[in-house]
């Protein structure tokens, strides 16, 4: 551990002199013996009692020690620090900017020796959704309040619920010790060593003084240690402290053992992923040839979480919509969820876990992989799903959107402020991370990726890495197989990749004579004027030729990175002149292709002919985005791409429908509050109105094979869309079926509405429903036990037309106590602005209540910033963003963390704008004659 230290610690210093954010580096932590007492009782407002003594070592002789706390008291009194000589504290203070709490000494630390440093910290746990916080939900079975202590520490929490290094360089173990009331028990990253009723920390704090502010005898309460830790970063610590109750999975499955932890009435819920977890920890175990290091896996269901789930080593906590399933009362597409969550947090147990990001700007490295590993590990849990292919898709479809702004961010982006770390928790680290990852694995192939991966975490276990040390054994091991073109390196590409914001778009030019071709790569942007930026990539090019489309894949070629972008490069290949040429057939990496107008015909031709699948399926998906994305920015007519998609009446596959109808939902986003609405649903209603009916449509008598899941999302897509283009009888039959439900004698365990179509029903009926409909969905969502069928009842509430219940569900978002729990506030909103009739209403609501919302969601900036974001994309005029912008410069204290947010926000409204004054008139016109 010394050796650890020792490693990490030159990183810091050399950062700490140009940043004052981060921690000095002048000592370090090899060891926290943290300890607390915990009173779970609203009477005494929630009282804890701890300390924490953490064993430094010097690395460069100093007279004072700079960690960080917040939102708790020091007793500055019974600060020490202890070694081989005494010293005192001679005063502390705590800089409230980047919440940094130096203790000043006495005398010199001495460099290379080491020091106890003891700090008592008392306070009352808060209801919020970081730190160390206090979480309510009610007992189905007793109908009584229950209360529960979690934590969530990432990114820059734990300082909320110790003091610490709390930066993900300051690597160390851990033992931890709880004290808790004996009804509770309590977990942490690591087993049980020892339960006592003997106080922990008496040698802090007196009973007599904790006895009297819990109000309770020492005999009430139980004292948990667990087991000393491997070195782990501050953000991964974690411990709950509930009455619930776990299932232990199979033996057989795993040699960890393995837990699934929920409330006792939902413990039924925990069969799938009993089973998924240890099956998926298993593979990852020979996927990556290193074994997991712990002894245990927990996996919890919280009631009350901000995030989707998080990568706690040994103990990963979840909302209960990512855990829980419930055959009765859970979706197919909730499983299919539930899955990929589990498979991305196991991911993390290796790559964020075991070799941890040296700083936040390299969050893809965490992110990004488990975001890509989750599709590996899912793809072997349940291998029917295709999940190699679907996640792939939506990853890069999500990354060519987001990624087309100016305003987007690079993977590995440059932090300035630790407040901003939170704003890159997005599609970008997140899904453009996993995309690249991808990428690698396919122009290296899998072998000597895995194999480079496994070097990877073998030389930086339980260390700190960048995306330098990873392109390095990358690099090292494809050199041996000699699979990169000559003299470039990994780093050379994927540099490109990493540090550049933005992607290419490439124009392809053939000479139908010669069978040659001509490639120029620029940055595409959504807003077209600016397309001239002169960047470039090393781009990986599968290019598939007609005659080979039954046949070998062609090998890969390359885009070199040519300083400008701007320089032609030509290639030949093997389509006659009548037969076409496809670009990214297997969406190798993210860019979009605009052919010459006779390439385009070509294609266009192949998917409208009888045997559209000699296009691959992925091609098929490459296709259509592209030709939408291109129209949408003036370098492709609407003709084209409208053309292109009529075949897909026919498309039996989901992937390319689903992509088509989300190209088309941008059409219809600015297009649903103007009089040409009508025209839109036309068009689409003739575009999917025989695949509804293939795929059954909403009579319950013709659900399709309910295990097949491309058919489930094809029912379920095209449902959805049927209704709210107003396809004949789609809606009809959802107000039949939600009235069957109304009328059912025992609603909360009879619902006649087939599950994965419970949301479009629930949604129509609600929407065209009178009150009654609302108050029945909404007592139906206060009596589930299950949190998907909760959030499915949550979402159909916004879909009223109702304007005073709308602006009663808005205040509730904001009330302590309320209908809505905290963790759902933010996607309430979110969909009542999407709403045509809700948006004018939850408008209001953000400018007139910004203060209210800002103090219901403090620690959640990504909430108001995804707010933000989903109102501004529904702007179509400059008169609406005008009076954003003034209103901005207004609230600017309450954006301040959200500031990216706020600029990509505002971009996607001039798209917007800009695309209704280019574009609308041609492009209704377009949908009308297409729709006869």
């Amino acid at each position: 551990m010394r050796w650890l230290g020792t490693l990490a610690a030159a990183t810091v210093l050399q950062l700490a002199w140009c940043a004052e954010y981060l921690l000095p580096g002048s000592v370090v932590p090899l060891h926290y013996d943290l300890k607390y007492a915990f009173d779970i009782d609203p009477n005494t407002n929630f009282s804890f009692y701890g300390v924490v003594n953490i064993l430094l070592n010097v690395k460069k002789q100093t007279s004072k020690i700079v960690l960080h706390a917040k939102d708790f008291t020091v007793s500055e009194d019974g600060i020490s620090i202890m070694g081989s000589q005494l010293y005192k504290v001679v005063g502390t203070k705590i800089n409230d900017t980047y919440n940094l709490m130096t203790i000043n000494l006495d005398g010199q630390l001495v460099e290379a020796e080491n020091y106890t440093l003891t700090i008592p910290f008392y306070g009352h746990l808060k209801p919020g959704l970081d730190g160390v916080y206090i979480s309510t939900y009610v007992n189905k079975q007793t109908s009584e309040k229950e209360y529960l202590i979690a934590t969530q520490f990432e990114a820059i929490s734990a300082r909320k619920g110790f003091p610490c290094f709390d930066e993900p360089m300051y690597k160390a173990t851990y033992t931890i010790t709880i004290g808790h009331h004996k009804d509770f028990t309590a977990i942490s990253n690591m087993p049980l060593e020892r339960a006592s009723e003997e106080s922990a920390i008496a040698d802090t704090w007196s009973w007599n003084e904790i006895e009297n502010a819990f109000k309770k005898p020492k005999s009430d309460f139980m004292w948990d240690t667990f087991e000393k830790s491997v070195p782990m970063s501050t953000y991964l610590v974690a411990f709950v402290v509930s009455k619930f109750s776990y299932v232990q999975s199979p033996a057989e499955l795993s040699t960890t053992k393995f837990r699934i932890w929920a409330r006792n009435d939902a413990m039924d819920q925990t069969a799938y992923a009993s089973i998924t977890g240890p099956k998926a920890l298993s593979y990852f175990e020979e996927w990556f040839n290193v074994s997991y290091p712990l002894p245990k896996q927990d996996m919890i269901a919280i009631p009350d979480f901000a995030a989707g789930a998080m990568e706690n080593w040994g103990l990963i906590t979840y909302r209960e919509t990512e855990l829980l399933y419930d055959e009765k009362q859970s979706s197919f597409l909730n499983k299919e969820r539930v899955a990929e969550v589990i498979a991305h947090e196991l991911a993390h147990q290796w790559f964020g876990n075991i070799v941890t990001m040296k700083w936040w700007s390299d969050l893809w490295l965490n992110e990004g992989f488990a975001t890509f590993a989750a599709s590996v590990a899912v793809n072997h849990v349940e291998p029917t799903w295709s999940a190699d292919k679907s996640y792939a898709a939506d990853n890069m479809l999500s990354v060519l959107n987001l990624d087309a702004l100016e305003s987007s961010h690079p993977v590995s982006v440059p932090i300035d402020d630790p407040k901003r770390i939170s704003e890159i928790f997005d599609e970008i680290s997140y899904r453009k991370g996993s995309t690249l990852i991808r990428m690698m694995t396919m122009f290296l192939g899998n072998e000597i990726f895995r194999k480079a991966i496994n070097n990877y975490l073998r030389k930086y276990s339980y260390n700190n890495a960048a995306q330098d040390d990873l392109w390095r054994e990358l690099t090292a091991v494809s050199e041996q197989y000699g699979v990169l073109p000559r003299n470039v390196s990994v780093k050379d590409i994927m540099d490109t990749w990493t540090t550049q914001t933005g992607y290419p778009i490439l124009t392809v030019n053939r000479d139908y004579e010669d069978k040659s071709l001509t490639i120029q790569q620029r940055r595409y942007f959504s807003l077209s004027a600016k397309s001239s930026t002169r960047v470039s990539w090393w781009v990986p090019l599968s290019v598939l030729c007609e005659p080979e489309a039954r046949g070998k894949a062609p090998a890969l070629q390359w885009l070199a990175d040519t300083e400008g972008g701007e320089t032609l490069q030509r290639f030949t290949h093997a389509s006659d002149r009548d037969q076409w040429v496809l670009f990214n057939h297997d969406m190798i990496a993210p860019y979009r292709v605009n052919y010459d107008p006779r390439n385009w015909q070509l294609l266009t031709a192949a998917l409208k002919s009888p045997d559209y699948s000699h296009v691959p399926v992925m091609g098929r998906v490459q296709l259509l985005s592209d030709a939408f994305a291109l129209a949408w920015t003036n370098h492709l007519d609407y003709n084209t791409a409208l053309n292109l998609a009529s075949y897909l009446q026919r498309e039996k596959e989901y992937l390319p429908l689903s992509t088509g109808l989300k190209a088309l939902a941008k059409i219809e986003n600015v297009l649903k509050r103007t009089p040409d609405y009508g025209a839109f649903q036309k068009f689409v209603r003739k575009l999917i109105g025989e695949t509804y009916e293939r795929a059954g449509g909403m009579a319950a008598k013709k659900i399709l094979n309910a295990k097949d899941l491309n058919s489930v999302k094809m029912q379920v897509t095209t449902s959805a869309w049927a209704c709210r283009m107003k396809v004949p009888g789609c809606e009809e039959n959802a107000m039949q079926l939600f009235q069957q439900w109304m009328d059912t004698e025992n609603p909360d365990e009879n619902n006649p509405i087939p599950l994965d179509l419970r949301r479009t029903v629930y949604c129509v009926g609600v929407g065209r429903g009178s009150v009654l409909a609302w108050r029945f969905a909404l007592a139906r969502e206060q009596r589930a036990n299950v949190a998907a069928a909760r959030d499915a009842l949550l979402q159909a509430l916004t879909c009223t037309r109702e304007i005073w219940i709308l602006a009663q569900y808005l205040e509730w978002t904001i009330t302590e106590g309320s209908e809505v729990r905290r963790q759902d506030a933010g996607a309430v909103i979110a969909n009542i602005i999407r709403s045509p009739v809700g948006y004018y209403v939850a408008k209001d609501f953000v400018y007139e209540r910004i203060d209210d919302i800002y103090n219901a969601f403090k620690g959640q900036a990504r909430r108001i910033g995804h707010i933000i974001k989903i109102l501004l994309d529904q702007f179509t005029t400059q008169s609406e963003l005008d009076n954003f912008l003034s209103w901005r410069d207004k609230n600017a204290k309450y954006l301040a963390e959200s500031k990216l947010s706020v600029e990509q926000a505002i971009e996607k409204a001039q798209v917007n704008i800009n695309w209704i004054s280019k574009n609308r008139r041609a492009v209704v016109d377009k949908l009308r004659e297409f729709s006869t």
